[in-house]
């Protein structure tokens, strides 16, 4: 019959050895014993020492733990690690800080030789690089190899332990698999537009600044921001700290932008009498963490305000009133006139384009109140929270 014979060990049968190295000494007794087997079994871990912003990423150190343990069952000579192979998770090559070191605290042998079931521990180290975290992390895997009494060389590829996915330390044949460390890999830009003067006069320039931030972890390539500029404004110019902004096309175009990184985009432009005052930049061609912050708009509430600094009240028909446009837009104000010694001639609140030059004010130079002809200073508070306008007005008789 045939026995399939697993282990060393006296078999009264006739067998087929399946393997294994067998002495016959007569026809019903065999005689098994173990074959000399040279094995080496490699195992790397990966931690990760932070440097104190919290986060894995740039400048944090990559400890890595290499233990090479002897499986088989003879003595293994010559005993070390022959690669180590780092990539980033684009693939690309990197080289170790501090390559494989062998760590005799913490191992059970002496270097380069391995009793059956010792374990030699070897350590290395490496820094996580910007690009590294752009890529997403970095990928590691070591060789070790040993040579038995009989000159035979055996080898292994290093085993993940702590990744239960994919090890071949429960024997079922899955292969050898690197050690990966994962950085924080966050993409996250963000936009804010902003106007210095939120109330300008129609005709007065106005400036808007947007400011695109890095606030991820990745280094964000080929931006675009659009800028489109509404029908209530007529472009001046642009200033920008990085890249280019065109006014035809409503783009502001620049290559790169680093974490932490911020540029800023100035538009000056005139503000119309008519037309749509809400300016919006959104960043364009991204995915990012939070969508919530790549549009931002401002706008502004434009002001009509002219004062015609020049009227003749003379009874003529024509030009008879002090006349401010637009000035029924804000009925809380009001308007104060003084002459050139600094004394009120005329004071009211909520003024209505009707003073025709009488005086209503301690300085009266004539019976019927009519102030001269001359220069006089006004003071316009809209009553809307907005600094008072300040002028000079010229009566004409």
């Amino acid at each position: 019959m045939i026995f399939p014979i697993t282990e060393a060990g006296v078999y009264t049968y006739t067998v087929t050895g399946n393997g294994a190295c067998a002495s016959v000494t007569d026809t019903a007794t065999v005689t098994v014993t173990e074959c000399p087997l040279p094995l080496i079994e490699v195992l790397k871990t990966a931690s990760v020492i932070d440097n104190g912003d919290g986060v894995i990423g740039v400048g944090d150190q990559i400890n890595y733990t290499i233990t090479v343990e002897n499986i088989g069952n003879l003595i293994l000579n010559n005993v070390m690690i022959v690669s180590d192979d780092l990539t980033d998770l684009n693939g690309n090559p990197l080289t170790l800080d501090s390559p494989p070191t062998f760590d005799p605290l913490n191992s059970d042998n002496i270097e380069g030789v391995l009793l059956v079931g010792e374990i030699a521990t070897y350590i290395a180290s490496y820094i996580i690089t910007q690009s590294d975290v752009d890529a997403g992390g970095v990928s590691n895997s070591a060789v070790a190899s040993g040579v038995g009494p009989g000159g035979t060389t055996v080898s292994d590829q290093s085993d993940d332990p702590t990744d239960p996915t994919n090890n071949d330390l429960d024997g079922n044949g899955d292969p050898d698999d690197p050690t990966v460390t994962l950085t924080d890999s966050n993409f996250e830009l963000s936009v804010l537009k902003e106007v210095d003067i939120f109330e300008p006069l129609i005709g007065d320039n106005v400036t808007f600044t947007i400011t695109v931030s890095n606030e991820g972890f990745v280094t964000a390539t080929g931006i675009v921001v659009e800028d489109v500029l509404p029908s209530g404004y007529t472009f001046v110019e642009a200033i920008t700290t990085a890249g280019t902004y065109s006014d035809v096309t409503g783009e502001w175009i620049f290559g790169q932008l680093n974490p932490g990184q911020v540029e800023m985009l100035q538009i000056t432009v005139e503000v119309l009498g008519f037309g749509d005052y809400l300016n919006t930049a959104r960043i364009l061609n991204i995915n990012d963490q939070n969508l919530n912050n790549n549009e931002s708009s401002a706008r502004v509430d434009p002001i009509c305000l002219t004062i015609y600094n020049e009227f003749s009240p003379n009874g003529d028909g024509v030009n008879e009133t002090f006349i401010i446009d637009c000035i029924e837009t804000f009925p809380n104000n009001t308007l104060e006139v003084y002459n050139r010694w600094g004394n009120i001639v005329y004071s009211k609140k909520g003024y209505r384009n009707d003073w025709d030059g009488t005086s209503n004010g301690r300085a009266v130079m004539s019976e019927s109140n009519q102030l001269p002809v001359g220069t006089y200073y006004y003071v316009i508070d809209l009553g809307n929270g907005s600094e008072p306008r300040v002028g000079w007005l010229y009566i004409n008789r």
